[in-house]
């Protein structure tokens, strides 16, 4: 068997072979990869505006379901009430005392459904740059550093947003006509809506 000639530590001169690990004959290691060329990373592209408003959907539907539980009481009062009327569609005062309280019960628990749901969304949006429905698109919600809101700015965000809408519904298609796909909230909050 025979070895190269020159101490080369088992590899051949001329710069046939690199050894392994990246060491460099001649002491240190290549410098490392710039971003730029074959192999980088693609910029963050703008998510569709068809994915936001499917990920608006599925949180207001998520958000039904948190307030079930008392629209079904409120049903439950109006089934109880109607059956209490009598010929002349006159009721009880006692059947009247109970579909009162069961009307307030169960708009109470609608507002507690929605508002807890409501607070966990921002929370996760705070946190992951995500709602539920956001998730679920792949859709992030980011800073200009590229990261999570927190739940302050986040809390802001969304009251701003919902603020707007009230307003005017057409400010919550800002998006579809704006370059950057930003709405008025996200441009006062200076995030934007990415794919994820």
């Amino acid at each position: 068997m025979s070895y190269p000639q020159g101490g080369g530590g088992g590899y051949p001169q001329g710069g046939g072979y690199a050894p392994p690990g990246g060491y460099q004959p001649g002491g240190g290691f290549p410098p490392p990869q710039q971003y730029g060329g074959y192999g980088a990373p693609p910029p963050a592209q703008y998510a569709d505006v068809g994915k936001r408003i499917f990920a608006y959907i599925i949180d207001a539907l998520l958000g039904g379901l948190a307030a079930l539980p008392g629209i079904i009481l409120l049903i439950i009062g109006g089934v109880t009430m109607a059956s209490q009327a009598d010929a002349s569609g006159r009721i009880r005062d006692e059947a009247a005392g109970a579909f009162v309280g069961l009307i307030f019960l169960g708009y109470g628990l609608v507002f507690l459904g929605a508002l807890g749901f409501a607070l966990y969304n921002i929370y996760l949006l705070g946190r992951d740059g995500a709602t539920l429905g956001k998730r679920w698109m792949k859709i992030k919600v980011l800073d200009p550093q590229g990261q999570p809101l927190g739940f302050g700015k986040a809390f802001l965000r969304e009251l701003v947003k919902y603020a707007l809408a009230n307003v005017c519904f057409i400010l919550l298609l800002w998006p579809l006509w704006d370059q950057e796909k930003q709405g008025l909230w996200d441009k006062i909050f200076q995030t934007h809506t990415y794919n994820a």
